[in-house]
């Protein structure tokens, strides 16, 4: 039977129904965290899940600030790894913490050693235990009607299988990256983990989505998850845009947002922007290429080496909503993908932020249809990630229309967390409707349609 308390609830006497409060237990290891993709994805949704009469509780990692009008639980890790990963968040805002967390790190040091012989998973792995416990008093206390798991870390999905199995609730998890994919670079007992781990949720959870249709098939491919196998692309919300009038300067700028780090470097593009140069010098003095988020030190590197420093500008991390703005003023915004076999089903979730910038986007692409087509349906440019030659026409045709003022705004628009919660909600009902009758051909096929309205 459906697990929905008080949706009989009467008061004696005759007296009207009382119609109870809906609530999710949300279970995100990271939320409230200014500029973190995933901590962003769920946190976006939280406003639109209230309109539609639904009342977020909210299960988060101590790394996660408080949110002030919800009902949240924060819970740390157990291992030496989450201790140390939880410490170096928590320094950024507590002075106590800065002081005294090099004391507990060397404390850990031998704990973390053993730790990462014996076990080698990520940072977050161990906070599951404790994040168990909380989620049965959540239930106890608060009668959740659904279970959403999302919010990156692995730990939440299992938290979650765990407490929807022991109250008998439903569960959606949501894999804002895969969990197994085939350019697998941990240890072969890290994959035997989370190979289990992913049929394990595949299995119990009434619905499991992911944020591109090549990571469903890949992982309907591994674990039979067939109908229950849901894409919903996250997109952005557009009313976070700033007012802001883009005006075009004396120079071209290309700007990237977000972390740069591994595959996702700067490499390709300033070979690109290289061998332009090399064709037509006089652009060193109008091409200019903003960087706005981390940069890992092989970035680092790249643009240290690039024979033309002037042309770089790195403005380091900097808050959202002033990232917001300076997307809004630049010319053209830079997407680049990893060089690897995981970016096939993966999107940038700036992607989507891009697409309601109204910018023109030159997008860095790997072996992605999904996302090529996505920016050509939306106006935008999608470039082979690997290939410098094409980078190089690229950056001159967008220079060349920019000086002969042709650079025409994109269309703007694109995928909405509206969207994707309606989604969300469709989902939940069909999970109810199955439950209901009994059936597990009830449900929809997957959507894979690309709704850009």
């Amino acid at each position: 039977m459906l697990f929905i308390p008080f949706l009989e609830l009467q008061r004696r006497n005759g007296r009207r129904a009382v119609t109870p409060e809906r609530r999710w237990l949300v279970i995100s290891y990271f939320s409230m965290i200014d500029g973190m993709a995933c901590a962003q994805h769920i946190d976006d949704r939280l406003p639109y899940l209230e309109r539609r009469g639904i009342t977020p509780v909210m299960l988060t990692g101590v790394c996660s600030e408080r949110w002030p009008d919800k009902v949240q639980a924060r819970v740390p890790s157990v291992a030496p790894s989450g201790i140390r990963f939880e410490l170096r968040h928590l320094r950024r805002r507590n002075r106590l913490i800065r002081l005294i967390k090099p004391l507990i790190d060397l404390l850990l040091l031998p704990l973390y050693l053993l730790e990462k012989l014996v076990i080698d998973l990520d940072s977050q792995w161990s906070w599951f235990p404790l994040a168990i416990l909380r989620g049965h008093f959540l239930c106890r206390k608060h009668y959740p009607e659904l279970i959403y798991s999302t919010g990156g870390p692995a730990s939440a999905h299992l938290a979650a299988a765990m407490i929807a199995h022991r109250h008998n609730i439903p569960w959606i998890a949501e894999f804002q990256d895969p969990l197994v994919h085939d350019d697998w670079l941990r240890s072969k007992r890290a994959l035997k983990v989370f190979t289990w781990l992913e049929r394990l949720i595949c299995s119990r959870a009434d619905a499991v989505i992911f944020l591109t249709d090549q990571a469903r098939r890949n992982a309907d491919r591994r674990t039979g998850l067939t109908k229950r196998g849901w894409t919903v692309y996250p997109g952005a919300d557009p009313v976070a845009m700033p007012d802001v009038a883009y005006k075009q300067g004396n120079e071209c700028t290309f700007a990237h947002f977000g972390s740069l780090g591994g595959s996702r470097n700067l490499n390709l593009f300033l070979e690109g922007l290289r061998r332009v140069i090399s064709e037509r010098p006089e652009l060193t003095e109008i091409i200019r290429l903003d960087i706005y988020g981390t940069c890992d030190r092989l970035s680092r590197r790249a643009i240290d080496e690039f024979s033309w420093p002037k042309m770089i500008r790195n403005h380091g991390r900097v808050p959202r909503h002033n990232s917001l703005e300076a997307m809004k003023k630049t010319d053209i915004l830079l997407l680049i993908q990893n060089t690897e076999e995981f970016s096939t089903e993966t999107i940038p979730s700036k992607t989507y932020e891009y697409f309601h910038i109204g910018r023109p986007i030159l997008g860095l692409v790997h072996k992605n249809p999904e996302l090529s087509e996505m920016m050509l349906r939306l106006g935008h440019m999608p470039v082979k990630a690997d290939s410098p030659e094409d980078i190089k026409r690229s950056i001159a045709e967008l220079a060349e229309n920019w000086i002969e003022g042709r650079l025409h705004p994109a269309s703007g628009g694109g995928f909405t967390v509206a969207q994707a919660v309606d989604r969300l909600i469709t989902i939940q009902r069909d999970i109810m409707l199955q439950q209901k009758t009994g059936t597990a051909d009830t449900l929809p096929p997957v959507n894979t349609e690309m709704n850009c309205d």
